[in-house]
């Protein structure tokens, strides 16, 4: 049924909005359940899926994301997800927009994949090569994304809204105005705190 679960997943991600690729649906998922789990976590649930492969998930995981779905745990998706309800109930959101998706590709499309490419401390457009550091394209990240320096006063939430996040690597502290993986090493960015501001903000007048 974990299959099944990661389906149902993405079925529900593609309708509430998220990008039609991996690293969009991951990024859309992981900020919604009631657990911390990683996109990448998340991402790797989607390639086994998209390859066929069989997928296990910790348990404590399985609940949080048929929560997300409306479930009570992992249990109560799988009394209902054998009649295959669960799959009749997105299934003709997703159809939607999959045929949504393919008339504006044909219509408007070029026939060129977009891609993004990390250059110094944002995200550019580009055309796909497989160069390295290229993803393929989030309107999101790719609008919001951009590696900052912050002061030790700089505020980390906006109106409530998390709008800065962090990743600490050999004890080297990175800024970024969006959250997801980090550009270069692929680590998923954590929320940026008044203490890890204070500690490894630089010092303004």
């Amino acid at each position: 049924m974990e299959r099944e679960l990661i389906q149902a997943v993405k079925m529900k991600a593609l309708k509430e909005g998220a990008p039609d690729s991996k690293n969009g649906v991951a990024e859309h998922v992981s900020g919604r359940t009631d657990i911390s789990i990683s996109s990448k976590s998340i991402t790797n649930y989607l390639k086994n899926f998209g390859a066929g492969n069989d997928i296990t998930i910790a348990f404590e995981i399985r609940d949080s994301l048929a929560r997300y779905l409306g479930y009570r745990n992992f249990r109560d998706f799988q009394n209902q997800g054998t009649q295959g309800s669960i799959i009749k109930k997105y299934l003709l959101w997703f159809l939607i927009i999959a045929l949504g998706v393919s008339v504006s590709w044909n219509f408007f499309g070029t026939g060129d994949e977009c891609c993004m490419l990390w250059i110094e401390d944002h995200w550019e457009e580009t055309d796909c090569s497989g160069k390295k550091l290229e993803r393929e394209c989030e309107p999101n990240t790719l609008e919001k994304m951009r590696l900052v320096e912050v002061c030790k006063n700089a505020p980390f939430k906006k109106d409530g809204q998390q709008i800065l996040w962090y990743d600490k690597t050999d004890n080297v502290v990175t800024f970024f105005t969006y959250h997801g993986l980090h550009p270069v090493n692929g680590k998923t960015l954590k929320e940026a705190t008044e203490g890890m501001v204070e500690k490894y903000g630089k010092v303004c007048e």
